[in-house]
């Protein structure tokens, strides 16, 4: 009896790339990883733990008029991202904390929500975890770790004035 052999056969004959199942599994590791990141901040808000934050919270801020309520939930949103891993994992653990919390004291639901979601995107310059950029950046010796910390506080610092003066205005101006 002859045995054929086929394309098929031949390119799964070849030996094993041991980068690519090194890549492989890295990739693996790292979606794994991000899975558990996502679960424990959905376990913050499936636990109470969000929601007392948010009671505490509004209870603080209740004699404030919005507008200062508005910038202490801002600025306060930008600082605990230090608390969290990931962009994505703060916004499933506190926005709508964050949003519930702004509306009861006043302020516009969508000002509050385009603020969130604006300041949510300052976080990639602020630790060397904060974005995967920053990972090269202080691997190859381009800056030091204390130099990505200076540079992020300047920039995340600028970028949240400047939505301040700027885009809340544009934002009460187009979202009513």
């Amino acid at each position: 009896m002859t045995e054929q052999r086929t394309k098929w056969d031949e390119d799964n004959a070849a030996p094993l790339n041991p980068w690519a199942i090194f890549a492989t599994a890295v990739v693996i590791l790292f979606l794994v990883g991000l899975a558990v990141l996502f679960a424990l901040s959905g376990q913050l808000n499936e636990l109470g733990f969000m929601g007392y934050v948010g009671g505490r919270l509004t209870s603080l801020l209740g004699g404030m008029t919005w507008p200062n309520a508005y910038v202490v939930l801002l600025v306060l949103y930008v600082l605990m991202h230090y608390l969290f891993v990931s962009q994505t994992a703060q916004i499933l653990a506190l926005f709508d904390v964050f949003l519930g919390v702004g509306v009861k004291t006043g302020v516009s639901a969508p000002l509050m929500a385009f603020a969130l979601l604006f300041a949510s995107s300052y976080f990639s310059t602020i630790t060397p975890q904060g974005g995967s950029q920053n990972v090269i950046f202080v691997g190859s010796g381009y800056l030091t770790q204390g130099e990505l910390y200076r540079l992020g506080l300047l920039t995340t610092s600028f970028c949240l004035l400047v939505f301040l003066a700027i885009g809340t205005p544009w934002l009460l101006l187009i979202a009513r």
